[in-house]
């Protein structure tokens, strides 16, 4: 068996940032939230002196443009009060702008506004690298917020973060091979694809010059983010409820049986392991298994003459549709001086009209419930779709301290499967590795 292989520098820093959690609880950060990140008291203002306001988002370039656009609003809004300053921070492929968040942390010198993944903010909050901002938020916003988020935001019964957006993936074919091959589309979920049928399609049509299947969206956060659900509609989950442990869950029969079906994909040579980022727009694979919707975008821009099509995520063949859900929130760190300040800067930045204003432009799902109000968009295909997973089966990634090991072990463990190792092995090896680290983990907060 290949062994899963290391990410030595990023394991490092976790377990860094894991270890500052010991002087970083949460219990101790609910006191924290109201004087200032970390303990200090809150900074005092001086009258007349406007309060800067720092932020760090990734960059993301469809989405960066429009959150400059907020940025600048705000500041418009709130001359000679506020003035908030956007660092966009690059993150690659992989994970380089979770290590440049450890680093700060591990320095203390974090921004007062942090954007961060959906799954890192129960590891951020359990390590103390944001504060809870309950207290902030009023049952009405709350209420506006979609479930999903709002599950994948909260962490020991604390929201410590709010959506800037939502995501979701569909499953996305080229309309002109599938015609070609009489091959069905569904007309709901219930109708989805099963496991079976997409590995058949896959075989039928796969050639030399096509592969018939793209299933790497990236070897990063893509892996858990985009085929987790195949784990879910299986029953699978990969932890415990409350992200404890993963042996008898990573590892389970049906987690197996998942790892088992994917590499028949890549063994039979139906998918390629290191596919181009724009495989499926060139036309060299038939199908993408788990897309973002915010793909479309650049379909329709830059690739006028593809002739694809999409359609609900394919579903185990007993269970039913899962889908991904959880993108890019905005919590106070732990370094902020003024969280009341700060938390005037997140609400702009994340209120119904800013959910729209990325839903409508960047292509993303809104965070917002209001904003799909009388949105024809999100009401025709495929739009509709993705709402309509969002809604009633998007799952978020397991709800874990550990997460930043979790998912970089997941994706390491899913390479070597997808290259031949033995499922059961790489399972039992990613379990035995990621419980040891939760109870270094526990044991840091003794």
């Amino acid at each position: 068996m290949k062994k899963l292989k290391s990410i030595l520098a990023l394991t490092l820093v976790s377990v860094l940032v894991l270890f500052l959690a010991a002087c970083n609880s949460p219990a101790d950060q609910k006191g924290a939230a109201a004087q200032g990140g970390s303990g200090q008291e809150t900074g005092s203002i001086a009258a007349g002196e406007v309060q800067e306001i720092s932020f760090w988002y990734q960059d993301n370039k469809v989405m960066m443009p429009y959150v400059q656009q907020r940025v600048d609003e705000f500041n418009t809004q709130y001359e000679g009060t506020y003035h908030l300053t956007v660092e966009f921070i690059p993150r690659g492929t992989a994970y380089a702008y979770e290590d440049k968040v450890n680093s700060a942390a591990s320095a203390g010198i974090l921004p007062d506004l942090l954007s961060m993944d959906g799954p890192n903010v129960s590891n951020y909050a359990a390590n103390g690298i944001i504060v809870p901002i309950t207290h902030y938020i009023s049952e009405e916003s709350k209420a506006d917020m979609m479930p999903s988020s709002v599950l994948q935001n909260t962490y020991l019964n604390e929201l410590y973060a709010v959506s800037l957006n939502e995501a979701t993936c569909l499953f996305f074919y080229n309309k002109d091979i599938f015609e070609a091959n009489g091959f069905r589309i569904p007309d709901s979920m219930e109708d989805a694809y099963t496991w079976t049928e997409v590995y058949d399609m896959a075989k039928k049509v796969a050639t030399p010059e096509m592969a018939g299947i793209k299933i790497v969206m990236n070897k990063g956060e893509g892996i858990p983010y985009g085929l987790m659900p195949l784990w879910i509609s299986a029953g699978a989950p990969l932890t415990s409820e409350d992200g404890s442990i993963c042996e008898g869950y990573v590892n389970s029969e049906k987690s197996i049986e998942t790892a088992a079906w994917l590499q028949k994909f890549f063994t039979e040579k139906l998918a390629n392991i290191d596919p181009t980022p724009t495989e499926f727009q060139d036309e060299k694979a038939a199908m993408w298994i788990a897309a973002n919707i915010g793909e479309i975008t650049g379909f329709e821009k830059n690739y006028p003459d593809l002739n694809w099509g999409a359609t609900y995520l394919p579903r185990y063949d007993d269970g039913k549709v899962s889908a991904p859900c959880g993108s890019w929130t905005v919590g106070i760190s732990r370094d902020c001086k003024n969280p009341d300040v700060a938390y005037v800067a997140l609400d702009w930045l994340t209120n119904s009209d800013s959910a729209r204003l990325y839903c409508d432009n960047a292509g993303y799902p809104a965070a917002r419930k209001t904003a799909y109000d009388n949105n024809e968009k999100w009401d025709t295909y495929p739009f509709n779709m993705a709402k309509e997973q969002l809604f009633e089966v998007a799952v978020p990634r397991p709800k874990t301290p550990i997460y930043t090991v979790l998912s970089p072990k997941f994706s390491e463990a899913m390479i070597d499967i997808f290259t031949g190792s033995d499922p059961k092995e790489s399972l039992d090896a990613l379990a035995a590795f990621v419980d040891a680290e939760y109870v270094r983990f526990q044991n840091s907060l003794k």
